[in-house]
């Protein structure tokens, strides 16, 4: 120890106090600048991906409200807001609907069995210092309607609701997607016997 302490004595003759305080500043820094560039390294983690966003479903009516409802799911309760939309799990679903439309001559009964899809849209996937964007709510509308997914006109002639593609149609079925922002709908309208007398 005295000979260390022989070399700084030395040293500090040769040298000026200032210098050697100048020194030490510097040496000082320096370490202080390694150790906080150490501390600010970001340690490597990877992103959560994106929630599934929700589904909601809406029940509408065109030309003459429906007479009598099954929503075919726990979603839309027994008695509910026609144009209120309700969240709902994906899955495939099954409503029924009848009534009575008055024709211009007498009462016509009609009844509709829709079944129908209803999906999440998934969310994004995370990635290195990125989490994922969950995925957008989407929002559907069945109308019921007492021509399946069709509009009767004023000129007696038919045509599909601009917001619909048909995909199939025949005597006993007419499928449509119904198309969203993001995602669609595909709904199956079948023209079935009335299951309740009024």
């Amino acid at each position: 120890m005295k000979r260390f302490d022989e070399k700084i004595g030395k040293r500090i003759e040769k040298e000026s106090e200032e210098e050697v305080a100048r020194k030490r500043i510097r040496k000082l820094i320096a370490v202080l600048l390694i150790l906080s560039l150490t501390a600010c390294e970001k340690h490597a983690w990877y992103g959560r991906d994106g929630k599934p966003g929700d589904a909601y479903l809406s029940l509408t009516w065109q030309v003459a409200e429906p007479t009598y409802i099954d929503a075919g799911s726990g979603a839309i309760p027994p008695v509910f807001y026609w144009g209120q939309f309700y969240k709902i799990y994906p899955g495939y679903y099954d409503l029924y609907y009848e009534g009575r439309v008055w024709d211009g001559m007498f009462w016509a009964s009609y009844a509709w069995e829709v079944r129908y899809e209803i999906w999440e849209v998934r969310g994004e996937a995370g990635d290195w210092y990125y989490n994922g964007a969950d995925g957008p709510d989407n929002y559907f509308t069945i109308e019921c309607n007492p021509y399946g997914p069709y509009i009767q006109s004023t000129y007696k002639s038919t045509e599909l609701d601009s917001k619909y593609e048909l995909i199939e149609e025949n005597e006993n079925e007419i499928t449509v997607v119904q198309k969203g922002e993001g995602s669609n709908l595909k709904i199956t309208y079948k023209k079935v016997e009335s299951k309740n007398l009024f």
